[in-house]
C-alpha cells in the first residue's frame, strides 16, 4: 500500500508539471492562439444585410457594378469606421460636382445613388455643376426663372412641372404642350418657334391681327403667322423675301416702300 501510494503521488507531480508547462507556452488557461481576421466576400454581406444587397442590385447604376467589399474593406469590430464607411470622394474624382460637400444631402442613400430627393433648403449650385446647359442658358437670357433655386420647379429630380402650375394661361385650353412650343423654360423670354404653331397660340397676344389676316381675300390669309414670321419672335421679314421685285425700278423710285401702297401685310390694299 505504502508502494502505491508513493506512486500516486509522483503521477500526481508529472501531471501538474506538464499542465503549469502548457500554461508558459500559452500565457494562461484561457489564452488562444492569435489568428488573422477572418475573409469576407460579396456573398457574405446579403447574410445580414439583405435589403442593402437587393437595393444595389436593382437601384444601384454603376454601384452595382463594383460590389460590397469594393466600398465596405472592412466590419466592425475588427475595423474602423472608415473602413467600413468609406467617403464618396475615394471614388468620384475629376469632375466639380464631386467637389461639392455633404453628399448625402441629395444622395441619401448610397445603394441607391441615382434616386435624388431635395431635403429643405434651395439648390442651385449643386444642380449647375452637372447641368451645365440650363445654367448657361439662364445666364445669356436673365429672367424671373433665373432668381429661382432649381429645386422650386423641380421638386424632384428629373421632374418637369407644368408651366400652368405657376403661370396663368394665354388663352382658354391652353396645354403644358403649347408652352413650351414657343418658350424654353430655362431662358423664357426669348420666344422660339416652329414651323408648326397655329395661328390661335400667336393670337393669345395678338387677337386683331390674327382677325385682320384671316378675313383678308388675299393669299396673305392663307398663311400661317409663323410663315412669315419665322423661327424668332418679332421678326418683321423684307415683301422681298417672297416677292423679289415684282415692280420696275423707275416706278419704286418715287415711293419709300411697298406699304406706302398696299399698307397692311396683314390685310394687303391690292
Amino acid at each position: 500500500m505504502r508502494k502505491l501510494g508513493m506512486s500516486m503521488v509522483l503521477f500526481g507531480l508529472v501531471w501538474l508539471g506538464t499542465l503549469i508547462n502548457g500554461i508558459g507556452a500559452q500565457g494562461s488557461a484561457g489564452d488562444t492562439p492569435a489568428s488573422s481576421p477572418p475573409i469576407l466576400t460579396d456573398a457574405d454581406c446579403v447574410k445580414c444585410h439583405p435589403p442593402q444587397v437587393e437595393q444595389v442590385d436593382k437601384k444601384g447604376g454603376k454601384h452595382a457594378k463594383v460590389g460590397c467589399i469594393k466600398c465596405h474593406e472592412g466590419h466592425a469590430p475588427l475595423f474602423p469606421r472608415e473602413k467600413m464607411i468609406p467617403q464618396c470622394s475615394r471614388c468620384h474624382q475629376g469632375k466639380s460636382h464631386f467637389t461639392l460637400e455633404n453628399c448625402l444631402q441629395c444622395h441619401t442613400n448610397p445603394h441607391t445613388p441615382l434616386e435624388i430627393t431635395f431635403e429643405g433648403g434651395e439648390y442651385k449650385k449643386a444642380c449647375l455643376s452637372c447641368h451645365l446647359g440650363p445654367g448657361e442658358q439662364m445666364a445669356s437670357m436673365p429672367s424671373a426663372h433665373a432668381e429661382q433655386a432649381c429645386n422650386f420647379c423641380h421638386t424632384r429630380h428629373g421632374y418637369i412641372p407644368n408651366c400652368l402650375d405657376c403661370h396663368d394661361p394665354h388663352l382658354e385650353g391652353q396645354t403644358f404642350e403649347d408652352c413650351v412650343s414657343c418658350h424654353q423654360a430655362h431662358k423664357p423670354t426669348e420666344i422660339t418657334y416652329g414651323a408648326d404653331v397655329p395661328n390661335r397660340l400667336c393670337a393669345a397676344c395678338h387677337e386683331e391681327i390674327r382677325e385682320t389676316l384671316e378675313s383678308g381675300d388675299t393669299k396673305h390669309a392663307q398663311l400661317a403667322c409663323v410663315f412669315c414670321h419665322r423661327s424668332v419672335h418679332g421678326v418683321r421679314p423684307k415683301c422681298e423675301t417672297c416677292h423679289g421685285v415684282p415692280h420696275p425700278a423707275d416706278m419704286l423710285e418715287g415711293f419709300s416702300g411697298c406699304l406706302e401702297c398696299h399698307e397692311d401685310p396683314h390685310n394687303l390694299i391690292k
